[in-house]
């Protein structure tokens, strides 16, 4: 035998068995195998879709890895350097276990953090630990829709279009339709055989896609509580709660043409398919929500304030001033022409929006608000724009004029007509009874008074 030959066949023999490595290892190769399986299982989950919805039913996936996380990195370190002293036998398993758990516990933490950053719940330097613990309190929350303390009301905000779902309807209606015709055509010509072989699989394909596609174009809906938005996502996506709290300045967006609104708290959401109204809509109530105070009184309210809004027009001095009016049981108010939903907005948060919008927005959210503060918020906005606040006390009803024709208000002097839409005349007519009951109880009181000597 040459020299090299037989140092190369000493050098072999002295190297310890794979078995000897694992029992000099105490138990650490064993360790690195069982962290590849369980590391690879919650990787596959976290890339599947549905993954919140697996990690709640079977919590072990994520506490498997917890288990063995703080002890691992020590393993694989030991392991490492116990081959690199002794050497490895070729072929042996246990280097390409070694590369393979560092390889995945790589690609997990970037999942973690991916599926984490999503919703803004941690930052990118997070430890694996830290995610998965992160992860694991996110995937245990429920998510309800029932009313907590504090919640007297939920509004559910103009779901996204339906857009997309209208769009997939139609064509999976079409492919349904061709593919009847298609079968039928066959079955007239004879060709039953070639009907049933090719309408067969085309018919579970197209089962199978109909199913899918509706899923992945199903819109979410969004509900709004004085305390927070909750968003059931479409299709498998994890649901989500943001506190209103936790919103600060820029923390409702726009984000491009399309009606996405970018909501972000304690948790960041990207609500997609908006239409603009919608849109729109679903930024306001935020906006105002999130200030403390509204929050605090809409906490404390039964019921929704029953009002009306209309197009209106005010006489004073004998000249006439356009705008709108806001018909309340306990009075009304003209706001001019200006962009009378930023003034109401102010009026109430002390805050202006970068944006255009609506007064009938802005009091869809105060309409949450005790009634004696929302007339104080309309006060304050009809005198910015040099409009009127006139109480049910001190203005009357025109009696011999009905809602459908007109609304006919008297102040002395001035005068304020406009006309209600008929989807608002059955509450235009509740309103104008309580002022008018008002007046009956006012003077019923006063009579009371009179005749007491008082």
């Amino acid at each position: 035998m040459s020299e090299r030959n037989r140092i190369g066949a000493v050098t072999t023999e002295s190297r310890p068995s794979e078995g000897d490595l694992r029992r000099r290892l105490e138990g650490r190769v064993e360790l690195i195998e069982s962290a590849l399986h369980r590391y690879r299982l919650l990787h596959g989950t976290l890339a599947s879709r549905g993954w919140w919805r697996t990690l709640r039913e079977d919590p072990s996936l994520i506490q498997g890895v917890l288990d063995v996380e703080p002890t691992l990195l020590e393993a694989l370190e030991r392991t490492e350097r116990r081959g690199g002293q002794e050497g490895w036998l070729e072929g042996s398993s246990i280097p390409r276990t070694v590369s393979q758990v560092r390889e995945v516990r790589e690609r997990l933490t970037l999942r973690v953090r991916s599926v984490l950053l999503r919703r803004s719940l941690a930052p990118e330097s997070l430890s694996l630990e830290d995610g998965l613990r992160k992860l694991e309190e996110v995937s245990s929350q429920e998510v309800s829709l029932k009313r907590m303390p504090g919640e007297p009301f939920s509004l559910r905000i103009g779901a996204p279009d339906g857009s997309s779902q209208s769009v997939a309807s139609l064509v999976l209606a079409l492919g349904w339709l061709v593919l009847l015709v298609g079968m039928f055509v066959l079955l007239v010509l004879g060709e039953r055989g070639v009907a049933l072989v090719g309408g067969g699989p085309a018919l579970g394909g197209l089962l199978i896609a109909t199913v899918v596609l509706q899923r992945r174009s199903a819109p979410g809906v969004v509900w709004l509580t004085p305390e927070r938005l909750v968003w059931i996502a479409p299709g498998n996506e994890p649901p989500a709660a943001v506190r209103l709290d936790s919103l600060a300045d820029n923390g409702v967006m726009l984000d491009g043409p399309e009606g996405t609104v970018c909501v972000r708290g304690d948790q960041f959401i990207r609500l997609k398919g908006f239409t603009v109204a919608g849109a729109s809509r679903l930024r306001v109530l935020l906006e105002l929500f999130r200030d403390a105070r509204i929050r605090e009184q809409a906490s404390r309210v039964d019921r929704q304030v029953e009002l009306v809004s209309f197009e209106a027009r005010l006489r004073r001095d004998e000249a006439w001033l356009s705008g709108r009016a806001v018909l309340l049981g306990r009075g009304v108010f003209f706001l001019r022409d200006f962009d009378q939903g930023a003034v109401l907005f102010h009026a109430a948060t002390g805050r202006n929006l970068p944006f255009h919008f609506d007064l009938g927005l802005v009091l869809e959210g105060l309409s949450w608000q005790p009634e004696a503060e929302l007339d104080a918020y309309l006060a304050r906005a009809a005198a910015a724009t040099g409009g009127a606040a006139w109480s049910s006390g001190d203005a009357r009803v025109a009696q011999d004029t009905p809602l459908e024709q007109q609304v006919h208000i008297t102040r002395g002097a001035e005068v304020l007509v406009g006309r209600l839409a008929p989807s608002d005349l059955e509450s235009g007519y509740r309103l104008v009874r309580a002022w008018r009951e008002g007046r009956q109880g006012s003077s019923d009181e006063d009579r009371r008074k009179v005749g007491s000597g008082s």
